[in-house]
């Protein structure tokens, strides 16, 4: 399937799901269509793309995107690190399950899992930030506009080594 197609059936689906808390776990079914695979799996562009429907999904659920748009924001993807464990073959369907985990001044980080009959395929952690122009907006205080009564959480080990290794993979990328 087309990835502006499954995007916009993603925007559609979640106006009719339940609306969440930023901090509960979504969850989303899909099918591997024929354009999202090299030969015979599901490549990993495709998968990719999936986990950006899970941070949609996430985003109009609980109405944070009404927020960006209205306020004329934009949530830039900075990076994100994915494992595939096992392929996806042409027409299975998966599960992809995407959960806000963490949040700091600058950085919103989000973890995506995609499962298949509660096997894990891949899982990613991706980092994004919220924006007007160049202008950085801290998360906090859209936290507070939007009376979600959230506070951090301890900060998870596995988003000190993700930095580490961004810091890591930035030097080397730099001495080339």
């Amino acid at each position: 399937m087309n990835r502006w197609l499954r995007t916009l059936i993603t925007f559609i689906r979640a106006q009719f799901l339940k609306d969440i808390k930023p901090d509960e776990e979504t969850s989303l079914n899909f099918r591997v269509w024929i354009t999202d695979i090299d030969l015979s799996i599901m490549n990993n562009a495709a998968m990719l793309s999936i986990t950006e429907m899970g941070r949609i999904d996430l985003m109009i659920r609980t109405g944070f995107l009404t927020h960006v748009r209205r306020n004329r924001l934009y949530v830039p993807l900075a990076s994100i690190s994915a494992q595939f464990r096992r392929p996806l073959k042409r027409f299975q369907k998966f599960q992809l399950k995407t959960q806000l985990i963490y949040w700091d001044e600058k950085w919103i980080y989000i973890s995506h899992r995609i499962l298949r009959e509660e096997k894990i395929i891949a899982v990613a952690l991706a980092k994004c930030t919220v924006k007007k122009g160049t202008e950085l907006i801290p998360f906090e205080s859209i936290i507070h506009k939007l009376n979600w009564g959230m506070k951090p959480k301890n900060r998870p080990e596995m988003i000190d080594r993700f930095e580490r290794g961004e810091t890591l993979l930035l030097k080397t990328v730099k001495h080339e």
